[in-house]
């Protein structure tokens, strides 16, 4: 039994430092590709669209929303076709059992984005009781007040990283 667990160990620790990588690089992307896309002219039609639609209907002192708005203007889906050309590259590469905790990790990464997204603009969410949703929140209620700063949904070290956070004034 001791030689099993010893055996499988480093394959379940390898498992999980792949998932935490790719979340966090999943993290990474999300946050650039907000900044440089999403509210930057070189965007094009996804600069557009963001400004069109999310920051039009959440802005300014309007960051809430009794049903979330503006899913036709959603560039999310456009950010899930290259993420699924890299994992098809990747099948070929890794491991089965990796390329497994990547798809694993890539998947509950890209849907804790858009779930939290949403919860941060719809009243009531029942997140809203924990700490650190409230905080999030209101880095990204930040950001659509300033458009400038705190791109990230879900790991705001990016923004300190890449020299866009800008924390609470209170």
């Amino acid at each position: 039994m001791l030689q099993t667990i010893s055996r499988a160990l480093p394959q379940v620790l390898l498992f999980l430092a792949t998932a935490l990588a790719t979340h966090y690089f999943m993290s990474f992307v999300q946050a650039l590709m907000h900044r440089t896309l999403g509210h930057q002219p070189i965007g094009g039609k996804f600069y557009r669209n963001h400004l069109k639609f999310h920051h039009t209907y959440y802005c300014e002192n309007h960051l809430i929303s009794q049903k979330y708005q503006g899913n036709e203007g959603n560039n999310t889906p456009f950010f899930f076709i290259p993420v699924c050309v890299v994992g098809a590259c990747v099948f070929f590469v890794l491991p089965l059992y990796l390329f497994l905790a990547l798809v694993i990790a890539c998947t509950a990464s890209f849907y804790t984005h858009v779930f939290l997204d949403k919860a941060f603009h719809v009243e009531g969410s029942h997140l809203r009781q924990y700490a650190w949703f409230r905080r999030k929140q209101e880095l990204h209620f930040i950001h659509h007040r300033y458009a400038n700063c705190n791109f990230a949904v879900i790991d705001f070290f990016w923004d300190r990283l890449l020299g866009t956070y800008r924390g609470s004034a209170g």
